[in-house]
């Protein structure tokens, strides 16, 4: 064989075997499968961007654009360099943030793959931006409120899109204590509780895109009665006719401002029980757990000469007190 056609052949075979190795670098393929988020998924300020690449060779940049639908010029885009292992495999995540400025509503995210001699499937993920906190509208029962035997905890959310509210007692569970409607409405049981005096009652709501808001209320567990003492009239010294009876009552409880005056009720009925009138309040006085309320009872024609005075106390838990009464005589 002529040496010079030999050497064309030789030539010829290595170029071909070069274009071969070249042909099968181009024609290697990597796979990227997005794992979070979903699509139709609600993301909130921090959201990650989990994803897997396989068949990856060398260092690889991985690239997600958040494109808002109504406004695509409105994009966030991160970027990430990642080296596969051994087994030519990346499980990595990308950090996409947002803030209270930036646009809610329905965005396009947009993952693909940057890597050298190699080629990548791009995946897409249609989700809805929210980026605003739950807001409380109406919480119930109010901080430093008095509560006793069975709570009504009630609020009212405004959240068009609520994955959960929790109650909780001092940190821990009740019954029936979660849900997603905006109007929250949870019964608690004090029972359970051993000794009153104060209780911390937590209400956390969480919409879809994991914006979080709670709301702390601290409250004083009370069921224990008031008491009431009749000062004045005594019911043993006549009163003088057509005159102006004062009325003194000293009632108690076992806490400090757990009484109300509103809660305090003087009336006069007949001795077969008949509502004669109520007796006005002329002032109180509060001392640490008791308060002194003193009232007049005025002198008019229609008025008995015998007659009963009934003393009925709810202090702000709604505990009652032993209703007390006493007679009152007109002398002559």
């Amino acid at each position: 064989m002529d040496v010079r056609i030999w050497g064309r052949a030789r030539t010829l075979t290595l170029l071909l075997s070069f274009l071969g190795v070249m042909l099968a670098g181009l024609a290697h393929a990597g796979t990227l499968t997005v794992t979070a988020p979903n699509n139709g998924s609600f993301l909130g300020r921090t959201n990650a961007i989990r994803f897997q690449l396989k068949q990856a060779r060398v260092q690889a940049k991985v690239t997600a654009v958040a494109s808002l639908n109504s406004n695509p010029s409105q994009k966030i885009t991160v970027e990430q360099n990642f080296t596969p292992n051994a087994d030519g495999e990346v499980d990595g995540q990308l950090t996409l943030n947002f803030n209270e400025g930036t646009p809610e509503g329905e965005y396009t995210i947009t993952v693909s793959v940057n890597e050298p001699n190699n080629s990548y499937n791009t995946e897409t993920r249609n989700v809805t931006v929210d980026t605003t906190r739950p807001v409380f509208i109406e919480v119930s029962p109010l901080t430093g409120s008095f509560v006793g035997g069975t709570v009504l905890i009630r609020a009212r959310i405004n959240e068009p899109n609520i994955k959960e509210w929790r109650v909780t007692v001092n940190n821990n569970n009740i019954p029936n204590n979660s849900g997603s409607t905006s109007n929250l409405e949870v019964r608690w049981d004090t029972s359970g509780i051993k000794n009153d005096g104060p209780q911390t009652i937590t209400i956390s709501v969480k919409d879809e895109a994991d914006n979080e808001t709670s709301r702390t209320v601290n409250v004083t567990l009370d069921r224990v009665r008031p008491s009431a003492t009749i000062l004045t009239p005594n019911g043993i010294t006549p009163i003088r006719q057509q005159s102006n009876i004062p009325v003194a009552i000293d009632v108690s409880d076992q806490f400090e401002r757990s009484i109300d005056v509103t809660g305090i009720e003087v009336i006069l009925q007949t001795l077969d029980g008949r509502f004669i009138q109520r007796v006005s309040r002329v002032s109180s006085r509060n001392n640490g757990n008791a308060t002194q309320w003193s009232g007049r009872i005025r002198w008019n024609k229609s008025l008995p000469t015998v007659f009963r005075m009934i003393v009925n106390i709810t202090d702000k838990a709604g505990n009652v007190a032993i209703q007390q009464s006493v007679v009152v005589r007109y002398g002559s």
